[in-house]
Formats: C-alpha cells, structure tokens, sequence
C-alpha cells in the first residue's frame, strides 16, 4: 500500500531526475570539467539507488533493498564533494572517501540486518550531513580568498543542508520518540530534502554559470597573443588592486614601453617572427611584474605597465631595469635568435584623483619623446 512516504521517495526519484539533466546541460556549457560530471554523477545517484532499492525489495524484502537507499545518499555526497574539490582546484582525499562509503555501507548492512531500518537510515545521514559540511567548508574557503556570491550562497545551501540532515537523523532514531512518531517526521523531513536539493543544484548551476561568465570577462580582457591585460582588462583590475598591509592604497604608477624598429622586424623576417618578439616581451614582463603590477598590451607593439611603487625614482630605476633586460635577451623566432630594445616613458600620479587616462597620456608623451631622443632609453613625463 503507498503511504506518504513511498510517494515522496517517488517524487526523490522525479526530481532527482530532472536535475540530473539540468546539470548534463551545465556540465556540457563547462567544457567537460570533471568536477561538473561528477556533480551530476551525484545527483544520477538519487533516482539510480531508489529504483535499486525498489527492485530488490520486490524481489528480496524490505530489509534487503534498504542498503541501496540509504548507501545510495551517501553516495551522492560523496561524489558532490569529490566533484567540489575538483571544481576549486584542490585534490580530493579519495582514502577518506573510500572509508566513509565503506563505514556507511557496514553500519547499513549491520542495522538492516537486524530489521532496525530508520537505525541505517539515522547513521547514513550522519555520514551524509558530514560531505555536506566538508562541501560548503570548501565553497566558504575559496569565498574568503576569491569572494563571489555564489560561492558563499552555495557554502550557506550546503551548510543549511547538513544541519538539516543531523535534524533528520535525529527525528528518525525509533529509541528517541514515542511509537508511530518516526515514520510522520521522515515524511515531513523527506519534504525538506527535495527541497534542499533543488536548492543544491540550483547553486552548483550558478557555479557553473558563473564560471562561464568569468571566461567571456577574460575573453574580453586579455590580449589573445601575449595573454596580458588589455586596456579595457587593465582599467578594470585596476578597481580591485590590493591595499598595502598598512591600509594604504596602491600607488598609480604607469610604464608606456614601445619596441623599438619593430616594424623591420616584421618587414625583414615576416609577421610569424614578430609575433614571436611580442609574446616573448609579455613573458618577460610577466616574469618581472610584481604582485600587485600590472602587465598590458594597449595594442602593436605598444606595452604598458602598472607598478606599484612608492615614488618617481623607484619608478625610474625599475623602468630602467626592465630596458636593460629587455636590451639583452634572445628572443626565440621561427627566423632564429633576435634582439631589440625598447623606448619606455613613465608618469607617477600624484594623488589618488588622477585617472589612468591622465597618467598614460603623460607616460605616452614622455615615450614619444624618448623615441625622438634616440631610443632605447626612460624618460619621465612630468604632471603639469
């Protein structure tokens, strides 16, 4: 006979479904990013287990099919915290994994044996509400080093997910409530549990989804030969550059760098060489950038720099730094080993209100002037 229980397990099995190929789709827009698969290997979990368990109850007993369920949920989490690590770029601890699943499968088996079902189920959720802690645990730590809002709404699901599992486990322990309680609260609880899941896959699809966003923004912000930021990239990192430990904010520093002769380069060993010369320029600026610089390619040959220093002579001297090295590399071309310098002017704002527009006029200005002096030398371009 279907009881208000059997009925909502079926309505696990729909649901579970349908979000199953919600995140088939998301995990196809991710570029097949294992942590997504596994994510919706998680959720295939829910309706695959409870239709297990319906065929060996049929066939075997009650008791028999009830391993698959209540393992089947573990399961689940278990892959959405393996497929979580892998999403954040961490390595999953799949020892730990492997005998949280084992513990889950022995205490289901051991209770069922003894016809104590709500006993298997009780100590499967603990182990359930465990990955669910260790999932948002994850999601909060990559929140307080990267930010985003869905990284932090996605730790709050998980979080209220595992504190409403504990609830659960608690309400369905027969030794703990009065007879015929137990089976009313599963029932309520089982409500909140799909609810709680669409709310979890719901999050995950926000994860993806912002992922896809955070690629089309480095689409549109950085140069596709050198891989540095370009001018619409670079006033954009600009906004959210790191203040100094002491609070202080960063200084607006800027270097405008030209190769210079480029254009022979290109005329004399082809476009193939001197785009080889440019992306070795932007390796070397990289390698030598600071942590909180910024390397760009406004665009040509044309490159720009954002340092964080503290005054016009450090400024100088790092520009000049950077001329030297550039003076004396080998750059590797499909034309063979080749050398060039480069023209660099600088500007040093004076003041937190002056925009980078302002400063890279001035820094663009003083490197004119250092190509019509002769080349290959630093000058500084004075705020009028």
């Amino acid at each position: 006979m279907d009881t208000p229980e059997t009925t909502l397990l079926v309505v696990l099995q729909v649901v579970g479904l349908i979000l199953t190929l919600l995140l088939v789709v998301g995990a196809r827009q991710a570029r097949q990013h294992i942590g997504a698969w596994l994510w919706v290997a998680g959720f295939a979990m829910h309706p695959a287990s409870q239709a297990l368990r319906q065929v060996f109850t049929a066939s075997l007993g009650h008791y028999v099919g009830l391993p698959f369920g209540h393992v089947g949920g573990v399961g689940v989490y278990a892959l959405l915290y393996v497929g979580t690590l892998h999403w954040l770029g961490r390595r999953p601890h799949n020892g730990f994994v492997v005998v949280a699943l084992a513990l889950a499968l022995l205490f289901s088996v051991a209770a069922c044996m003894h016809e104590a079902g709500y006993v298997s189920l009780a100590l499967t959720i603990c182990i359930s509400a465990l990955f669910q802690a260790l999932i948002a645990l994850s999601f909060w730590q990559f929140f307080r080093r990267d930010g985003g809002l869905v990284r932090a709404s996605a730790a709050a699901v998980f979080a209220v997910s595992a504190m409403a599992s504990i609830g659960r486990a608690y309400s369905v322990v027969p030794a703990w409530h009065a007879p015929g309680a137990v089976l009313p609260a599963n029932t309520h609880w089982l409500l909140v549990f799909i609810a709680l899941m669409i709310l979890q896959a719901g999050s995950l699809l926000n994860l993806i989804n912002q992922a896809l966003l955070d690629q089309l923004r480095s689409l549109a912000d950085f140069d596709a030969l050198t891989g540095l930021l370009n001018r619409g990239g670079l006033a954009r990192r600009l906004r959210h550059r790191r203040a100094h430990s002491d609070g202080t904010p960063p200084a607006m520093a800027l270097l405008c760098m030209d190769l210079d002769h480029f254009k022979a380069i290109n005329d004399t060993h082809g476009h193939g060489a001197g785009d080889d010369v440019l992306r070795g320029v932007g390796r070397l600026l990289q390698e030598n950038a600071r942590p909180n610089d910024l390397a760009s390619r406004s665009g040509g040959e044309e490159f720009g720099l954002v340092v964080d220093t503290d005054s016009e002579s450090a400024l100088l001297v790092f520009g000049e730094r950077l001329r030297a090295i550039v003076q004396d590399a080998r750059f590797a071309t499909r034309a063979g080993p080749l050398q060039l310098t480069i023209s660099v002017g600088a500007a040093f704002a004076r003041g937190g209100e002056e925009s980078l527009e302002s400063v890279w006029e001035r820094a663009d200005h003083a490197l004119m002037e250092a190509k019509r002096s002769g080349r290959n030398r630093v000058l500084l371009g004075v705020r009028a």
